[in-house]
């Protein structure tokens, strides 16, 4: 059975720091790629998923893609199960004009999911959130679509720091639009480019309304994450692992969140 845990932020990043009287987000790390099967993946969490999440599986044609996609929504379904003290495969989900998911019930936490490459950040917070997580992909040419799309400063960064700078301003703007519940075109001009820890961004065109809260999520390799709250008050960062484990190994202790 899958089994939630609690462990110590991976060596090599620092740990967020808290921050008093604040919100708190949780966020789950959910690596993709712990099944011996390249092109599978536990069977049991087929059952978790609705139908048009089955639906969306089944379109992934590319190597792996239905792997991930199906452990990714997946695990979510069990973290907010878990939450709600719900079986993970009654959990309701209905999605928003531009396709973002959210709780049908009105008391849950609101969520954002991403993945990317062989890992994927479920975001857990008391208000609107967006989480975003990208591993930089090869083809891409940063300098001209930053050029492109993104305020000067930011362009500039990116043609001095190449591709690491981009999906660094990348995920940030990302998770804004996600929080916002908007599309990531309404987002390319949001100036993220200026800050270090813990911010609020505005768009100063007024495209995309509101006020958010934004940070990097810490990550190892080359992948880099952001998460983001709507509103401009403070939040702190609880990091989280979900990982799969056969139900021969589990007993019962996978009820028990924070336990291994």
């Amino acid at each position: 059975m899958p089994e939630l845990t609690n462990p110590e932020p991976a060596r090599g990043t620092p740990a967020p720091a808290p921050v008093p009287d604040a919100d708190e987000v949780e966020i789950w790390r959910i690596p993709l790629d712990s099944w011996p099967d390249p092109e599978g993946y536990p069977p049991e969490l087929d059952d978790i998923l609705d139908d048009a999440e089955k639906e969306r599986a089944r379109r992934g044609t590319e190597p792996g893609m239905r792997r991930r996609f199906v452990i990714a929504h997946a695990a979510s379904r069990i973290i907010l199960g878990e939450r709600l003290g719900r079986a993970p495969e009654s959990v309701r989900l209905i999605r928003g004009r531009w396709g973002k998911p959210r709780l049908a019930q009105d008391n849950g936490p609101h969520f954002s999911l991403s993945h990317s490459g062989e890992l994927a950040l479920l975001a857990l917070a008391p208000r609107p959130v967006g989480v975003d997580v990208e591993r930089p992909r090869a083809g891409l040419d940063p300098a001209r679509l930053a050029e492109r799309f993104f305020p000067a400063e930011e362009s500039a960064w990116v043609a001095r720091d190449g591709r690491s700078a981009f999906t660094r301003l990348w995920t940030r703007k990302e998770a804004c639009v996600k929080a916002a519940g908007g599309r990531l075109a309404q987002g390319m001009a949001l100036p993220v480019g200026r800050f270090s820890g813990q911010a609020a961004v505005r768009d100063p065109t007024g495209g995309l309304p509101g006020t958010w809260r934004v940070q990097d999520v810490p990550l190892t390799g080359a992948y880099a994450g952001a998460v983001a709250l709507l509103g401009d008050g403070p939040f702190s960062v609880s990091l989280r692992m979900w990982y799969h484990v056969p139900p021969e190994q589990s007993g019962s202790v996978w009820n028990t969140l924070g336990v291994k």
